[in-house]
């Protein structure tokens, strides 16, 4: 009983752990997305994101704008709904 609850409350701390927010493209160019964020306080410059999933680096922020350079880039247009995650430090492990 301890084991599943001490299981319970890691898979729980591990869930709101993670960075997590929607935000709406603005423009897409030259493999870019700028995207209007509701919440940026996790991240920064040169971090690794998902962009609905898929792989990006941060490449610059002003206030809640963030500019992702992602492969998905050309997916995207001006108006879309994206979820930007934080990407996890151990992918790969």
């Amino acid at each position: 009983m301890k084991k599943s609850a001490l299981v319970l409350a890691l898979s729980l701390f591990a869930a709101t752990a993670a960075f997590a927010a929607e935000g709406k493209v603005t423009s897409v160019s030259d493999g870019k997305v700028t995207v209007e964020m509701s919440d940026v306080a996790k991240l920064k410059k040169g971090a690794s994101v998902k962009i609905n999933g898929k792989a990006g680096k941060i490449t610059s922020m002003e206030g809640k704008t963030v500019i992702v350079k992602s492969n998905i880039a050309s997916e995207l247009k001006a108006g879309d709904s994206v979820k930007v995650d934080k990407a996890s430090d151990m992918q790969g492990c």
